[in-house]
C-alpha cells in the first residue's frame, strides 16, 4: 500500500510538472501569437505586401528638341526591348529560358555569356537582353512568353534625329550612362539598363530640361515572382520640349552648300544674337550613336581625314587670314597712327629690317588707304599699320570684337582661339615677341587662331556697332537682349562697313564677282585665305598641292548692306582661295535667309523686330553704295 501511494505521488508530481510545462509552452505560444498578430501586425503586413508587390521604375519620355518654328530636330521613336528578371529564375530555369529565346531570335554568343556573368552577380534589376526588336521578333516572343519564365517585353523609346548629319554636331546624341556619370549623379533612374542621357551638343547642354522624372509601377507577383497584374502606377513626368534659335530650313540649306567639304558655317541674327544655323561638315549619323555605334562605323569616322567627329563651327581653330586685317586697321585708326585718308604705297612687298614680307599681289596695289586696302586686301598696308601701332593695341581690338575667348553657347568643347601678345608668347614658348611676329599676325597668320563662331560674332559687331552676344537657346519669357555699344568710334565702324561693302559691290573688290546682285539683299564682307604651311613662291596653284597642304578659304559677311540683319562666317578647310570658295557659300546663305525672312514676314510668322521709323537709323545702318572703281 505504501508503494502504491508513493507511485501515485510520483505520477501526480510528473503530471503537474508536465502540465505546467504544457501551460508554459501554451502561454508562450499564445503570447508570441499575440505579439505577432497584434503588436507587430503592421510590420509583418508590410513585409508580406513587399513579397507580393514588385516596384519597377519607369523611364520618362525625353523631351523633344525643335527649331524656332517648332520643327523637330530630335524626337523619340518606339523601341521594343526584351528583359530577363534573374530574381525569378534558378540556374536550370535561366538556361532553359535563354535556350528558348535563342530559338526564337538571333542572340549573339557574347551577349549570352554576359547574361550569365550578370546573373551570377545577382543583379537587382531586370537585365536588358536585346533592344530594337522587329515586330516579327516581338510577335514570336509574345506567342511563347508563358513558356519562358522571367521574360518580359517593354516598349521604350529611342532617340531619332530627322536631320541626320546635317545637325549632328549641333544637336548631339544620347548614350548609355557611364560609370563616371553614375558616380556624379547616382539617381536610381540612372541605373536603369535602357536609360540614356545626352552626350554631346544640345542633348548634353539641356540634359536637365530634357530628362524628365521617373514613374513607378506596382506589380502583383505570384510565388514565383512572375507579374500577374498591375496594382498601382505613378506616371513618369516627360522631359521639357525645348525650342532653339535655329532655323531648320537654313540649317538644311547651308549643310547642302558645304556638302563634300570640310567646313564650318555660322549664321546669326545681329539684332538678337540668335544663332540661325550652326553647321559642321562632314557630319555623322547620330542615330547610330543612340542605338550603339558599330565598330566598323566608328573606325570609318575616326580615320577620316576630314574629321567628321569635330564640330568645326565652335571647336575648329584656324588662322583667320585677311578677315583679321580690318581689326588691325581699326586699331591704327583708333590710336591715331593713321587716318581714313592716310595712304601707303604697296610695291608688292614690305621690308622689316632686311627681311622681306610679300603682299599677295605681285607688283603690288599702288597707293591705298584703309578703305581701298580692305577692299583689295592689300597686305602691305596692314604690315605698315601693324608695325606702327604695335601688337597690343590690335590684339585688344580683336578681343573687343569677340576673338580670343569662349562665347559660352552652352555646347561642350567650344574653343577660345588665340589672340597672342608678348605675355602670351613668353608664357607659352618662353620667348620674346619680335617685330616679325607683329607683321605675321597682322594678316591673320602666325599665332592667331579663331573659330567660325568668333568670326560670326566679330562680323555681327562690325555690322551693328553693338557688342552682340550669340545665343542658341532662349528660355520662355526671357526678354529681348539689349547690347552695349562698341567702345570704338562710330565713324570708324561706319568706315569699316563701307570698306566691307566695297569688297563685294565695287569692281576692284576681292569678292565683286561673288556679290548679291539684287539691291535690297546686297551684302558686305571680307575675303580671307590662310596658309597652313609656308609657301615662298607666289602663284602656286592650290589644286596641284595635296589636299592637306592647301590654304583654308574664309569669308565673313553681313546683309543687307543698308540695314544689317544677318551675319555669317564660313571656313572651308584646305579649300583654296576665300573669294573663290568661301564667298559664294556665304553669298548664297545670306541671300537664302533674307528671302526666308521676307517670306516669313509676309506670312506673319515672325514679328518685324527692331523696325525703324522713317528718317531713323540703327547703329549699324549704312547708306546705299554706288559703284566706284575703288582706287
Amino acid at each position: 500500500m505504501p508503494k502504491e501511494n508513493e507511485k501515485q505521488h510520483i505520477f501526480t508530481r510528473r503530471a503537474v510538472i508536465f502540465g505546467g510545462l504544457q501551460a508554459a509552452a501554451f502561454t508562450a505560444l499564445a503570447g508570441r501569437l499575440y505579439y505577432l498578430q497584434f503588436i507587430k501586425s503592421d510590420e509583418y503586413a508590410t513585409l508580406s505586401e513587399n513579397n507580393r508587390i514588385k516596384l519597377l521604375l519607369v523611364a520618362p519620355e525625353r523631351g523633344h528638341i525643335m527649331d524656332r518654328f517648332g520643327i523637330p530636330l530630335a524626337t523619340n521613336d518606339k523601341n521594343y526591348r526584351l528583359f530577363i528578371d534573374y530574381s525569378t529564375l534558378s540556374q536550370n530555369k535561366f538556361q532553359q529560358t535563354v535556350s528558348q529565346i535563342k530559338n526564337l531570335i538571333v542572340l549573339p554568343e557574347k551577349k549570352i555569356k554576359a547574361l550569365e556573368v550578370t546573373r551570377v552577380s545577382s543583379a537587382s534589376m531586370p537585365e536588358l537582353i536585346k533592344e530594337h526588336l522587329t515586330w516579327e521578333e516581338v510577335s514570336l516572343i509574345e506567342l511563347h512568353r508563358l513558356e519562358m519564365a522571367g521574360v518580359n517585353i517593354e516598349v521604350g523609346q529611342i532617340r531619332h534625329y530627322p536631320f541626320g548629319e546635317k545637325a549632328a554636331h549641333l544637336i548631339g546624341y544620347v548614350g548609355a550612362v557611364s560609370e563616371q556619370e553614375l558616380s556624379e549623379d547616382d539617381q536610381p533612374l540612372m541605373r536603369l539598363p535602357e536609360f540614356k542621357i545626352g552626350k554631346n551638343g544640345v542633348e548634353k547642354m539641356l540634359e536637365e530640361r530634357l530628362r524628365g522624372a521617373a514613374g513607378l509601377r506596382q506589380l502583383e507577383v505570384n510565388v514565383h515572382g512572375v507579374p500577374v497584374r498591375e496594382v498601382g502606377n505613378r506616371e513618369s513626368i516627360p522631359g521639357e520640349n525645348v525650342r532653339l534659335t535655329i532655323d531648320s530650313r537654313l540649317q538644311d540649306y547651308t549643310s547642302d552648300m558645304v556638302k563634300g567639304e570640310s567646313a564650318g558655317v555660322v549664321v546669326m541674327d545681329v539684332d538678337t544674337g540668335n544663332i540661325l544655323a550652326l553647321v559642321s561638315m562632314p557630319g555623322f549619323n547620330p542615330d547610330s550613336f543612340s542605338k550603339g555605334i558599330a565598330n566598323d562605323y566608328w573606325t570609318e569616322l575616326s580615320s577620316n581625314l576630314k574629321a567628321p567627329l569635330l564640330n568645326k563651327a565652335i571647336t575648329g581653330q584656324y588662322p583667320p587670314g585677311s578677315t583679321f586685317k580690318m581689326l588691325v586697321g581699326l586699331a591704327g585708326l583708333e590710336a591715331g597712327i593713321v587716318n581714313p585718308h592716310s595712304t601707303v604705297h604697296c610695291p608688292g612687298h614690305y621690308f622689316l629690317g632686311d627681311h622681306q614680307f610679300n603682299c599677295w599681289k605681285e607688283g603690288g596695289h599702288g597707293t591705298v588707304n584703309f578703305r581701298t586696302a580692305v577692299q583689295q586686301s592689300c597686305d602691305t598696308y596692314f604690315y605698315t599699320v601693324a608695325e606702327r601701332v604695335g601688337i597690343n593695341p590690335y590684339a585688344n581690338m580683336a578681343r573687343k570684337f569677340g576673338l580670343g575667348h569662349v562665347h559660352d553657347l552652352g555646347l561642350i568643347s567650344e574653343k577660345p582661339g588665340i589672340i597672342p601678345d608678348p605675355d602670351w608668347k613668353m608664357k607659352r614658348y618662353k620667348q620674346r615677341w619680335t617685330g616679325g611676329d607683329t607683321i605675321n599676325c597682322s594678316i591673320g597668320q602666325g599665332y592667331v587662331l579663331s573659330t567660325p563662331l568668333q568670326l560670326a560674332v566679330m562680323t555681327a559687331r562690325m555690322a551693328t556697332s553693338l557688342e552682340v552676344k550669340p545665343r542658341l537657346y532662349v528660355p520662355a519669357g526671357e526678354e529681348r537682349p539689349e547690347f552695349t555699344p562698341m567702345s570704338v568710334k562710330p565713324e570708324l565702324l561706319q568706315l569699316n562697313r563701307e570698306a566691307m561693302s566695297a569688297v563685294c559691290n565695287e569692281p576692284s573688290g576681292t569678292a565683286y564677282g561673288k556679290r548679291i546682285e539684287e539691291p535690297r539683299f546686297m551684302m558686305a564682307g571680307k575675303t580671307g585665305t590662310s596658309q597652313v604651311r609656308k609657301i615662298t613662291q607666289r602663284g602656286v596653284k592650290q589644286e596641284t598641292l595635296p589636299w592637306e597642304a592647301r590654304h583654308h578659304a574664309l569669308f565673313v559677311g553681313f546683309a543687307p548692306v543698308d540695314k544689317p540683319k544677318f551675319a555669317a562666317a564660313c571656313i572651308v578647310e584646305h579649300g583654296g582661295g576665300g573669294s573663290a570658295v568661301a564667298a559664294p557659300i556665304v553669298r548664297d546663305v545670306l541671300l537664302k535667309i533674307q528671302q526666308l525672312d521676307e517670306q516669313d514676314r509676309a506670312n506673319g510668322q515672325i514679328p518685324a523686330a527692331n523696325e525703324t521709323k522713317p528718317g531713323e537709323t540703327k547703329p549699324g545702318e549704312t547708306k546705299p553704295v554706288t559703284e566706284k572703281t575703288g582706287t
